[in-house]
């Protein structure tokens, strides 16, 4: 863990707030879209990214899709992004990783910001 000084910096650059809201989604390798991993747990979301939980480490780079299930929709939302970061939490088992968004198109935007507005004026919880 990062000495409190160095946290408090690293929070300072974040430019959006993150949620804390455990949502269900697939992910999958933009370069084999054809294999949808299993359905896993978001960890936090913002306006700019996600942590969630995968099976199997990915490259910083790799980019990414996520199919993303809200309360707003009956189908699935796919959003694309870049890992900007993947960290084992239990060996060879278990990994979170950090996903910046870009490439959104207009429906994945519209749901994206939809459900920041929920996640803002529900009792979720925050995290700078």
């Amino acid at each position: 863990m990062l000495p409190r000084r160095e946290r408090d910096d690293y929070h300072e650059r974040r430019r959006h707030k993150r949620f804390r809201k455990h949502f269900l989604l697939r992910y999958f390798d933009l370069r084999t879209p054809e294999n949808r991993m299993e359905l896993t747990q978001l960890k936090n979301i913002s306006e700019g990214g996600m942590c969630f939980v995968t099976a199997q480490p990915f490259e910083l780079n790799t980019r990414m899709g996520v199919e993303l299930n809200t309360p707003f929709l009956t189908n699935a939302t796919v959003l694309q992004g870049i890992v900007r970061g993947c960290n084992e939490k239990a060996k060879d088992l278990i990994y979170e990783t950090r996903l910046e968004f870009d490439e959104l198109n207009t429906e994945a935007q519209v749901v994206l910001s939809k459900l920041i507005d929920y996640l803002k004026n529900t009792d979720g919880v925050t995290h700078d």
